[in-house]
């Protein structure tokens, strides 16, 4: 398959998913929703393995590399400062009326998501330092 074909089936997954999302909060299902998302990132990985012209390169590598390591840091200032404006607005008086109370909660669950994202970005951090030999040590 071609690398363009790939990519059409990859939207044509995602509006698939997006549809049994949807589908899934109206009738309240939510098994089905996970395993439509389990089967849509199968379905992915199956029809990558069946693409047969990617040319990949130290370049692409490092362009890839790059561009998730700025979307790390960009979305993780991001939801934290959303999380934090979501706290002390919701705490701070009656701006939401009887929701400030949710609206709190969802902060401090957003914020708790972007330390354990960065707390797995460490863990990574160091788990590849010790498979390439980085970190300082000299080799001798």
């Amino acid at each position: 398959m071609k690398q363009y074909t790939y990519f059409l089936l990859l939207g044509v997954i995602a509006i698939l998913e997006v549809g049994i999302f949807f589908w899934s909060v109206e009738n309240l299902e939510p098994l089905v929703m996970t395993g439509a998302v389990i089967i849509g990132v199968l379905a992915a990985w199956i029809s990558r393995q069946m693409v047969d012209d990617v040319i990949t390169d130290e370049r692409s590598h490092l362009i890839t590399e790059k561009a998730s390591l700025r979307t790390l840091q960009v979305m993780g200032i991001t939801l934290f400062s959303y999380a934090l404006g979501g706290v002390v607005i919701s705490l701070g008086g009656d701006t939401f009326g009887p929701f400030s109370y949710q609206i709190a909660r969802f902060s401090f669950l957003l914020m708790f998501i972007v330390f354990l994202m960065i707390i797995v970005y460490i863990l990574f951090i160091s788990w590849y330092e010790r498979k390439f030999g980085a970190g300082g040590e000299d080799e001798e």
